[in-house]
């Protein structure tokens, strides 16, 4: 349920209460995008940093707040301890926004909201004359020292660390800090990529070509892509680099009857379409009543007539044709995501991890019964962690048999992403290297 905003600053009463509502598992950019349609691009852009900087930094602001507080920040009230996180935030790490001005504000929307402007006021305060003498852990607990820094819960760092080494597992818990980059997908059923670029060029836009998908390109800088007219003539979808590469992997062909089993919100669906040169029939199912409708959406403006979007839950869903191709972009953990929806590390647990990988397991299941003799299916996932991609593989097998076997990707994938591949035939991208979205993909071939 929202909540009313003080007048007197609207942008940060707003960051703030997404950061609430953030708590409560609600996804930040639904809250994001619904809340981008009261504000002028300017405030937009001040929200959007100030609700995703505290949240990618939220275990080093409690940690350094914790430092002059009576009491843990995190046992205060939900608006108490995110407007003092908001506001150690300004203070740390935005040069432009005055010390005055981050105390002050705070301390105003405590007076609105939690009731404790006093204890805000005088924390915040001791933070800024006290800043330069906190204390970080040290080398003698690693796990502890990356999860303060980088602000991963500890669970997590473990596990990377265990699976990584030190080293690498710090360089990935550091570019999950940095901003997503804006990866679009040319629409090859309506432009080239170079015409699309100069379009874009022409309208202020700044892109270079991406590295693996020949169809790729990334925004540097410019306007809003949704004002661009390439965006609203159907030229380009967003979608990241490494989500590209797994619709190729599927290589569907035209006039094949294809599922597309968790579709929304369309990238994926409508690459397929684009790559079937809109000849066929391929159903974009999704469980969400909500989120079919962003597929429709996406068809239309991409200009695609063979999409269905249809309602549905992959683990169950029967269609007594079959079908000659099928994607799965399980629902996962989403932890090769979490430089794109950094509320993710803070919202989810191991036992989400197994809690999907069983899902998972049932959705493969099912829809490797969909798939026709000699028929192709791609499983994937934008998840790091083996339970979720590995094991679900391994445990199909040992429940199928021979009836399936795993394909070698390559032939299907650009040359340059052949490294991308190791010897198992298993797809892999993580954000540290080589720097896409965290992704997992294997491609399956149902015998004869």
């Amino acid at each position: 349920m929202g909540s009313p905003v003080t007048p007197r600053d609207k942008p940060r009463a707003t960051a703030l209460d997404i950061l609430r509502r953030a708590e409560n598992g609600i996804f930040a950019d639904a809250l994001l995008d619904e809340a981008r349609h009261s504000f002028i691009g300017r405030d937009n852009a001040f929200i959007r940093e100030l609700v995703y900087g505290t949240l990618r930094n939220r275990a080093r602001l409690d940690w350094a707040l914790d430092r002059f507080s009576v009491q843990p920040v995190e046992r205060t009230d939900t608006w108490t301890r995110n407007i003092l996180r908001l506001g150690a935030y300004q203070m740390l790490f935005l040069d432009r926004v005055p010390v005055s001005a981050a105390v002050n504000t705070s301390t105003d929307l405590a007076k609105q909201f939690g009731k404790k402007q006093g204890y805000v006021n005088g924390l915040l305060r001791s933070l800024d004359r006290k800043r330069d003498a906190i204390t970080w852990p040290g080398p003698e607990d690693p796990i502890k020292r990356l999860s303060i820094l980088h602000s991963h819960p500890a669970w997590l760092v473990r596990r990377w660390v265990m699976r990584f080494g030190e080293k690498s597992a710090e360089t990935l818990l550091q570019r999950n800090n940095l901003p997503a980059p804006l990866v679009i997908r040319t629409n090859s059923f309506k432009t080239k990529r170079e015409d699309l670029k100069a379009s874009l060029e022409a309208e202020g836009v700044t892109a270079v070509e991406t590295k693996y998908s020949p169809v790729g390109m990334e925004i540097v800088s410019g306007p809003g892509i949704q004002e661009l007219s390439s965006f609203q003539d159907g030229w380009f979808m967003v979608q990241d680099e490494a989500a590209q590469l797994i619709s190729m992997m599927l290589s569907p062909q035209t006039g094949e009857t294809v599922l597309d089993a968790c579709a929304a919100p369309g990238g994926k669906a409508t690459h397929l379409a684009e790559i079937m040169k809109d000849r066929g029939t391929l159903i974009a199912l999704e469980s969400d009543p909500k989120r079919i409708e962003r597929i429709s959406e996406n068809s239309v403006r991409l200009g695609t007539s063979i999409l269905v979007p249809t309602w549905g839950d992959a683990a169950r869903y029967y269609n007594e044709e079959g079908f000659d191709r099928v994607l799965i972009d399980a629902p996962c953990s989403g932890l090769g995501v979490l430089r794109r929806h950094p509320d993710g590390r803070w919202n989810k647990n191991e036992g989400t991890i197994k809690e999907r990988a069983l899902l998972q397991s049932m959705i493969l299941d099912n829809c490797a019964k969909l798939l026709r003799p000699g028929g192709v299916l791609v499983y994937a996932t934008c998840t790091t962690e083996p339970e979720e991609n590995e094991d679900v593989i391994s445990g199909f097998f040992s429940e199928t048999g021979k009836a399936f076997m795993i394909d070698d990707p390559r032939p299907y994938l650009p040359e340059q992403a052949y490294p991308l591949v190791d010897e198992k035939g298993f797809f892999h991208a993580y954000p540290q290297a080589p720097e896409m979205d965290g992704f997992f993909g294997v491609r399956l071939v149902k015998r004869k």
